[in-house]
């Protein structure tokens, strides 16, 4: 029987970490089998990664029917102590394997209770925190019945749904009579949920948490919801709130609230909230994730926070929460990523003048045809910058309207709305 010392832990990763894993595990040569799709590798290399590790397996998809099955074999094979995992679709992926191997570490009941959003508001509504009206649909009928009881807008989307990705906004009983009558949807027949549209400004909380309380939490706010972003290709944008703001403590509190409310995930791990703070003064909540956030999150918040949350969350999935170590500098960043429009791109600018910003990068082309931004992982520019005001809100717009004035589309289709521009409203389509 082998030692603990020697059993190694499964690592499961979508993320671009790898070069740094030696920095969280610096036995990882004997200790990490990581199993990584080939876009974490995009900027590395197989070879060069292959020799920092136990072993390197190369997946196309975690999604593949077989992945679950080659997972598991490969535990065997090595006799891992811990399943590790970064991205959010494999939070119950992971919990299942700890169960199928039986190893210690976050279960299903809490991986469930973070991915399913029926589940993770059913509980929370329970505990008494505001969510958005909601009900599970299984077809026409359903959703023709929700709708009268909750008026339009009015959201669909799948259960385990991420990033906004298939998420369907009905503005009206016309449109929904059109989708209706195609039902059942194209695509794979998944569970779906619709939800009541909630007006509000859209605010996050990204940090740490350990065994159901908040260790580390940064409260921020985003113009634009996700769902914004892929609708009408709205620049994903989020800035660090400043304590003294009057709604920093209160969204602490929210989200502290969640966590706890939430079945417990063993240890540190990275998480996420998302609030919208409606017109009547209330924190709606959005989403809860057991994972640190997408974009520029986790550079942005490695520097204020002095802790990657990644590598923070591995450790604490590890088992060794006691390593993870934060030294918070109390400069607040900011990030914007500004995806293509529906036209052809004409004009961008090649650096930004603004006196805040840190970094600055356009992979745009000037003269190709774009057809929008399909995810949030699709952007002509993106933009880092520190924040000095209390209205964070002020300082992203200054961000946007300076891309607005210097960015050229040629017959643009489908663009951000005016009233949204104006007034920031987000509705309830996040994530």
């Amino acid at each position: 029987m082998r030692s603990s010392a020697t059993q190694p832990f499964l690592l499961l990763n979508t993320k671009k970490i790898l070069h740094r894993l030696v920095e969280w595990f610096p036995r990882a040569r004997e200790e990490l089998v990581v199993v990584s799709t080939p876009g974490a590798l995009a900027d590395v290399g197989f070879r060069a990664m292959a020799q920092r590790f136990r072993h390197l397996h190369v997946v196309e998809s975690f999604d593949q029917a077989s992945v679950d099955d080659d997972l598991a074999m490969l535990g065997e094979r090595f006799g891992v102590r811990r399943v590790l995992s970064t991205g959010e679709r494999d939070v119950l992926r992971a919990a299942r394997l700890r169960e199928r191997l039986g190893l210690p570490g976050q279960d299903t009941v809490s991986a469930t209770a973070f991915r399913n959003k029926y589940v993770m508001k059913s509980i929370l509504a329970a505990a008494g925190i505001p969510v958005a009206p909601m009900h599970t649909i299984s077809g026409a009928a359903d959703l023709r019945d929700f709708a009268s009881d909750v008026g339009f807008p009015l959201v669909l989307k799948r259960l385990d749904a991420g990033g906004s990705n298939g998420t369907r906004v009905m503005w009206s009983e016309e449109e929904l009579c059109g989708y209706t009558r195609t039902w059942p949807p194209p695509g794979p027949k998944t569970p779906q949920l619709a939800e009541a549209w909630v007006d509000g400004d859209f605010y996050q909380v990204n940090g740490l948490m350990d065994t159901g309380k908040i260790v580390l939490g940064q409260p921020c706010h985003n113009p634009y919801s996700d769902w914004f972003s892929v609708a009408y290709d709205a620049p994903g944008m989020s800035g660090m709130l400043a304590d003294e703001h009057p709604l920093s403590g209160r969204l602490r509190q929210a989200a502290a609230d969640v966590v706890a409310a939430l079945p417990a995930v063993e240890g540190i791990c990275a998480f996420q909230t998302e609030f919208f703070h409606t017109p009547d003064d209330r924190l709606v909540l959005c989403e809860a994730a057991c994972r640190a956030g997408g974009s520029l999150m986790v550079d942005t918040h490695e520097a204020t926070l002095g802790v990657n949350l990644h590598g923070a969350s591995l450790l604490g999935q590890a088992g060794r929460s006691d390593q993870v170590r934060f030294d918070i500098t109390g400069e607040r960043r900011g990030f914007a990523r500004f995806p293509p429009g529906r036209g052809v791109l004409r004009a961008m600018p090649a650096h930004c003048p603004l006196p805040r910003t840190l970094r600055y990068s356009a992979t745009g082309e000037v003269g190709r045809a774009y057809d929008g931004a399909d995810n949030l992982a699709s952007y002509v520019a993106e933009i880092e910058f520190t924040l000095s005001d209390v209205d964070t809100a002020s300082e992203l717009r200054e961000v946007e309207e300076w891309w607005d004035r210097n960015v050229v589309w040629e017959g643009l289709e489908n663009p951000v709305p005016a009233r949204w521009k104006r007034t920031r409203a987000q509705g309830h389509a996040a994530s």
